[in-house]
């Protein structure tokens, strides 16, 4: 028989090395999002929905929120809770050539993206008792430290103002819904490139990943 040796193009093997790469740096990028998003959420969502508790364990007697932001953040937290357990599933999947992980991180790049829309009209509807019960808190810190003799009345905190008060929470709202919704977008510009679709495609056959 004749034996045939097959010649690679050195370009070509590099252009497969460096596409191979995206597998590890987006794998690991998007675990440390997952595990450092769950806890971040959840501390936040811990402060939102029983901030009073906090501050009454620092001595200040604070009302509690209204019940619909509490219960709101609870939910939310629910949900953002099941999708940051799939983020961090799903990428551990792509660490190990897992063809399913693929699909799982589409699908929490669909759930965040529509999370990121529910938090933005949740913040809008409770935005008025949400601002009504800060300026609840400020009040009963400001009676708290009037009661201490130490304390000068020009370093009390002031009341803030209501109008001012929404309209500084909804742009905080807006730069924490563009910041929250980068890393899914950039999920899903990577997870639906050709290469990336078809190195899913050789994990199911176990073969290499072809070039486009």
């Amino acid at each position: 028989g004749v034996c045939e040796t097959k010649w690679f193009d050195p370009a070509e093997e590099d252009l497969i090395a460096r596409r191979a790469r995206w597998r590890i740096v987006f794998g690991t990028l998007s675990l440390v999002v997952g595990v450092l998003g769950f806890c971040v959420q959840g501390s936040g969502s811990e402060m939102g929905a029983f901030g009073d508790v906090f501050w009454k364990m620092g001595g200040f007697e604070v009302p509690p929120p209204p019940p619909v932001v509490t219960w709101g953040i609870l939910l939310q937290f629910a949900v953002l809770a099941v999708l940051g357990v799939m983020l961090i599933v799903g990428s551990a999947m792509i660490l190990r050539q897992n063809p399913k992980g693929r699909s799982v991180l589409l699908a929490w790049v669909a759930g965040r993206l529509v999370m990121v829309v529910v938090s933005i009209a949740f913040a809008v509807v409770t935005i008025k008792p949400h601002v009504a019960w800060q300026v609840e808190i400020v009040s009963a810190i400001r009676e708290r430290m009037r009661q201490d003799p130490s304390v000068k009345p020009e370093n009390l905190p002031p009341i803030p103002d209501r109008d001012a008060a929404e309209a500084q929470a909804l742009r905080t709202v807006a730069i924490f819904s563009l910041f929250f919704a980068t890393w899914p977008f950039v999920m899903a510009i990577v997870l639906t490139r050709p290469h990336v679709r078809e190195e899913g495609v050789s994990w199911r056959t176990g073969g290499t990943t072809p070039v486009a």
